[in-house]
């Protein structure tokens, strides 16, 4: 009973910071519809240099926004003293880093946009799978984490195997990771919020 309560802990700790996945959940969903019209666009010889700019900037821009969302996560966590503020600071690191080089880099080709969709889909299943594994108590919600993570895995590999798919392909493929990305982070926030409005409800009585 107490290993059970010790692994709740911090899914209830998380509804704190609810907000910062349903952000996330909200930027993919966005992110994912600008991906959807721009790949429309590609296939002009006006166009496509303009639209490599464009999605480098705003490629990088999405990746380094969620790494400062999750920066914001985890210093909530470690704040709190909740265990998986490590993990979360982890991802912080990856996503900045990784939205920062994008973002510098800024002429991307077709074949540098599936490799780093695929490192950006990587990166974001691994971390799913472990904080899915660190919520495990919570099996509904670990099993949700855990099998996109494993989607999310799938999909990192098949960007980086498929390096010579059309950039049309590429960028509605990568727009609907993210539309998957964005729901599933959604439910899992929502999930965060219901943990965590009994507990305002308690301190609010004790008032």
């Amino acid at each position: 009973m107490a290993q059970a309560q010790k692994f709740e802990k911090p899914m209830k700790k998380l509804g704190m910071f609810w907000w910062a996945f349903a952000a996330r959940g909200g930027g993919a969903i966005l992110f994912s519809g600008i991906l959807f019209y721009s790949g429309s666009l590609f296939g002009s010889i006006f166009f496509d240099p303009i639209m490599f700019v464009f999605l480098g900037l705003i490629l990088g821009f999405y990746i380094l926004s969620n790494g400062i969302l999750l920066g914001v996560a985890s210093g909530y966590a470690a704040e709190h003293q909740v265990g998986i503020w490590r993990l979360l600071l982890a991802e912080c690191i990856f996503d900045t880093a990784l939205g920062t080089y994008v973002g510098l880099t800024l002429l991307l080709s077709s074949e540098s946009l599936a490799w780093l969709s695929g490192l950006h889909a990587l990166g974001t299943g691994c971390f799913l799978v472990v904080l899915g594994w660190k919520l495990r108590a919570s099996k509904t919600y670990a099993g949700l984490l855990g099998v996109a993570g494993l989607v999310a895995v799938g999909a990192g590999l098949a960007f980086v195997t498929h390096r010579d798919a059309s950039t049309r392909s590429a960028t509605h493929w990568l727009g609907g990771f993210e539309l998957f990305y964005g729901a599933v982070i959604f439910v899992f926030a929502e999930g965060l919020h219901r943990h965590h409005t009994p507990i305002l409800r308690g301190e609010s009585a004790q008032f």
